[in-house]
């Protein structure tokens, strides 16, 4: 049987993006330059928000376009060329707002630049000279501009990487700025930080791994390349325990709208050669995140991905986060790049670690000790490591998806906005005489080996120090 674990082959991902493509149809301005799909607006404006659907939904189909050679149904093909000619068009009505310092048009711009680059023999090189410098002179008014200092300063990087793959004028600079900057924020065992500080999330995986491998991928530099491999290989190690049985992520860190975009690197792995995993496993992996979300209602009655988890729920949900953003999730579907008579399509599922017996894992690099237990198929993460400390505002509220002390794959924090002032849910503190609470706001990991982890916080006069060890699905806390 090809998929004992799952059900699940390459026809259902690609019956999946078929249906994610159809459905966001309808909601295409005229010129096919936007979609603006139904929401709250993002509070970058509703510009913003079209282009925001356009790029994320324009990567699914690149993946989808490549990934079959172009034998797609033609109208795919069109919808997205019409909308590059006309969003690249300074006078139509939907053009695409010109990237500016900080803009959410720099991200998006990476997601066009990527897809492009995948589908250039169908979509770039077809286009006239017209269209074909609108496209460059739209991606080229991003060289130059401020990015925030996290997974952004990747963005730059596709950008130039394709107008230089092109041809075009760019910014050398805008490459080895951004590769350089993450360097300083990898911390070992294949983990990145997001920025300064201790922010551990799963923009490690389907951001500062998928971008610099991408871009080795565009680019042909063997040398970063290999270092890129070598440290997703390390990461991957870790990263395969993160799932349920029933395919449920670990719900931590923000950006969970984009639910089973956690599955690219697994794919980046089989695409780039840059995984030790048995063959056979990523997909089982994947197969069953993806399974879990639709067999949940995802996508929804209409075919739409909504802000939330299963279903629409905003209080999880990051307040610039428009209609369109879950569309990130578009990165799922990487591995379709993989021909169908790729090893990762034909070869059975492999077991996943959850799938053999109860899993312990030390992650050093985020400060977090996983156990997992085969009998109920939960995976849990005690964070001793993970606070996103430095991007938290300084009125003293929390981020219940990061300092919270454990993390779940069936269970998710208080995100309320009386459980994010009280900071009671999944907290130890300090009540002074004076009534005034500790908070667990910068996190000082101490160690973590094998079943033990530890860490400590200081808020003023007071400092907390706990340790927890894991044995099954039990975890023994102590303080001092």
């Amino acid at each position: 049987m090809l998929s004992p674990y799952t059900g699940w082959t390459r026809t259902h991902w690609e019956a999946v993006a078929d249906h994610l493509l159809d459905a966001v149809t309808p909601y295409a301005t005229p010129g096919g330059a936007q979609y603006r799909l139904p929401g709250r607006p993002g509070r970058a404006g509703l510009d913003s928000d079209g282009l925001e659907g356009y790029a994320r939904t324009f990567l699914l189909a690149a993946f989808r376009i490549a990934g079959a050679g172009g034998d797609v149904p033609a109208e795919l093909i069109e919808r997205y060329a019409d909308g590059l000619a006309h969003g690249t068009d300074p006078g139509h009505r939907y053009a695409w707002p010109v990237p500016a310092d900080c803009s959410q048009q720099l991200v998006e711009a990476a997601s066009i630049a990527l897809a492009l680059h995948e589908t250039r023999r169908w979509l770039f090189d077809r286009f006239d000279s017209s269209v074909q410098e609108r496209v460059v002179d739209w991606l080229a008014a991003a060289a130059g501009k401020r990015t925030w200092q996290s997974n952004w300063v990747l963005f730059p990087v596709m950008v130039q990487q394709f107008l230089a793959s092109v041809g075009a004028p760019h910014d050398p600079a805008g490459i080895s700025d951004g590769l350089d900057r993450i360097e300083q924020w990898y911390v070992g065992d294949g983990w990145y930080t997001d920025g300064a500080g201790r922010s551990f999330d799963y923009y490690a995986g389907w951001a500062l791994h998928l971008y610099p491998l991408l871009w080795a991928r565009m680019s042909g530099d063997r040398q970063r390349g290999d270092v890129y491999r070598e440290r997703l290989r390390l990461f991957l190690e870790q990263y395969q325990h993160m799932f349920a049985g029933d395919g449920a992520p670990v719900h931590q860190g923000r950006s969970l709208c984009y639910r089973f975009a956690c599955v690219a690197p697994l794919w980046l792995g089989e695409l780039m050669d840059a995984t030790l995993l048995p063959t056979g496993r990523s997909r089982r992996i994947a197969s069953g995140v993806l399974r879990h979300f639709v067999e949940r209602g995802v996508p929804d009655e209409h075919g739409l991905l909504s802000l939330g988890w299963y279903d629409r729920f905003l209080p999880s949900t990051q307040h610039y986060s428009g209609p369109a953003s879950p569309y990130w999730a578009s990165k799922a579907f990487l591995g379709l790049l993989l021909p169908a008579d790729h090893p990762v399509w034909t070869v059975p599922e492999y077991a996943a670690p959850i799938d053999d017996g109860d899993q312990v894992v030390a992650m050093p690099g985020p400060g977090w000790l996983l156990h997992a237990t085969r009998h109920d198929g939960v995976v849990r993460v005690v964070n001793h490591g993970s606070d996103r400390a430095r991007h938290l505002p300084a009125d003293g509220i929390d981020d219940p998806h990061y300092t919270r002390f454990g993390y779940a794959s069936h269970t998710a924090p208080e995100v309320g906005e009386d459980a994010r002032v009280r900071a009671v849910d999944g907290h130890l503190a300090v009540i002074g005489p004076d009534g005034v609470v500790s908070r667990r706001r910068r996190i000082e990991p101490i160690a973590v080996h094998d079943r033990f982890a530890a860490s400590a916080y200081e808020d003023g006069p007071v400092r907390v120090q706990t340790a927890s060890i894991v044995r099954g699905p039990w975890e023994c806390a102590s303080t001092a």
